[in-house]
Parts: C-alpha cells; sequence; structure tokens
C-alpha cells in the first residue's frame, strides 16, 4: 500500500482529488503532508496545524457496489479506525463525538472529512482526510483542542501513526464486508456523552438537556429529553454544548 508523504500542500484530501484525475491509484492509497496551508474539517472549517507536528492524512478508498444509503458507515469506519489507532498511545477516556470527531478528556484530537464520488446511486470512491493533533503543545484561540503530546507529555512519530492508521483502515473495511451490525455495536459503545443528561442546541435554536441513546446506521440521533421524551436528529440538526 503506498504513502505519498509531501512537505507543504493546501489539502491532503484535495492532492488527493488532483491525483485522481491523473492516474490510477491502488485501492488504500494514502497522502500525508508535513504542513497543510489550508486543511479543512467539516462544514467548511479550517483545520489548525503547526508544521511538521501533526498528523494530515488522506485515504482512498474504491467500491464496485456500495449503496449511498450506507455511507454513514464511512464515518463508523474512520471513527472506529482513529479510536483504535489512538488507544496505543495511553490516552485516557477516548471517546467518538457524533458523527465523527475523536475526543479525549472532552477535548478535541482528531476531526475527519469524508469526501465521496457518487455515480447514480452508488459511491464509486471516497477520500476520508484525517486530521489528528500529535505533538502541538499550543493551540492558539482553540481552548478545546488537544493532542496526544499535551494528554501524555510523549512525543511520537508522526510518520509511524501514518502506517498504523493505513493498517488499522484497511482491517476494519475487511470488518465492515464481514459484519457491519458489529462496527455499529462499537461506534455507539464509544460514544462520546452517551447516557450522560447534558445541554444540546438545535438548528432551531432551541436548548434543551437530554442523554444519547443511540446512532443507527444511517447515522441519526436519538436522545432522550429530561422530560421523556424522545427525539431524532440528522447531522448538523443539533450539537452538543461542552
Amino acid at each position: 500500500m503506498k504513502i505519498i508523504k509531501l512537505d507543504a500542500i493546501d489539502s491532503t484530501n484535495s492532492y488527493l482529488k488532483s491525483l485522481l484525475n491523473k492516474e490510477n491509484l491502488d485501492d488504500f492509497s494514502v497522502v500525508t503532508a508535513k504542513h497543510q496551508k489550508k486543511g479543512k474539517g467539516r462544514n467548511g472549517n479550517i483545520w489548525e496545524n503547526e508544521p511538521s507536528l501533526n498528523l494530515a492524512f488522506s485515504i482512498y478508498k474504491k467500491f464496485y457496489k456500495f449503496p449511498i444509503i450506507d455511507k454513514f458507515y464511512l464515518n463508523i469506519i474512520a471513527s472506529v479506525s482513529v479510536f483504535e489507532l489512538l488507544e496505543k498511545y495511553d490516552l485516557k477516556n477516548i471517546n467518538i463525538k457524533w458523527p465523527n470527531d475523536i475526543m479525549t478528556e472532552n477535548k478535541k484530537i482528531s476531526g475527519i472529512l469524508i469526501e465521496n464520488n457518487i455515480k447514480g446511486n452508488l459511491i464509486t470512491h471516497s477520500i476520508i482526510g484525517i486530521g489528528i493533533n500529535v505533538n502541538q503543545r499550543i493551540f492558539k484561540n482553540i481552548p478545546n483542542a488537544t493532542s496526544t503530546y499535551i494528554q501524555t507529555g510523549l512525543t511520537n512519530s508522526v510518520e509511524k501513526l501514518a502506517e498504523n492508521l493505513q493498517e488499522i483502515f484497511k482491517k476494519k473495511f475487511l470488518d465492515f464486508e464481514k459484519n457491519a451490525s458489529d462496527l455499529l455495536f462499537h461506534y455507539n459503545k464509544y460514544l462520546f456523552q452517551k447516557n450522560i443528561k447534558v445541554k444540546y442546541i438545535s438548528k432551531k435554536n432551541e436548548i434543551f438537556f437530554g442523554k444519547i441513546i443511540s446512532v443507527d446506521e444511517y447515522g441519526i440521533i436519538e436522545i432522550e429529553k429530561s422530560n421523556g421524551d424522545i427525539l431524532n436528529f440528522k447531522e448538523n440538526e443539533i450539537k452538543i454544548k461542552i
């Protein structure tokens, strides 16, 4: 499996997409960069990173018959892959914040951006971008961010993380083919704030207290309000107020 290592680039996802327009890539090909000038997060957010200190990683996955209705499984696979990678680094209280941020000690350590190429009702290929804060010590104006160094006091090899993550992704896609429901079970097992009463705000600016019950295979989150009402939300319809 190929890993393309770059010094500086706008974003690893964008580079991988442009590469696909020029040549055929092997499944699970990876692009990493020491520095992303315009690293992208979900909803158009910018991923802050200092050169050479963090992992900027994008992986290419091609499909033959992957229905678009199952697209949330890509979030599940990516989230569980990063979770299992970070478990190896002695981080405490690692969780998956719906839909696909990775938290440790209530702080964000990793974000995921998935971009799909769609033809009809099928996803033909996906580019899965991962940002992991590794050796960065200070995050200006982002008080909720952390890194493996901040959490453990240890410096880690960014290159080694990339190699390990590529291997884990390959294994998780095999697991998905064998038993997708088991991946969903583990995603729910690791959910951030599950069964804990916290504050939420809806896209209509309604604020209420409730607790997460579960997330289904389509990415719908089920929340029980303090009064016992059960509500269901799609991505971007609600946020946890940390």
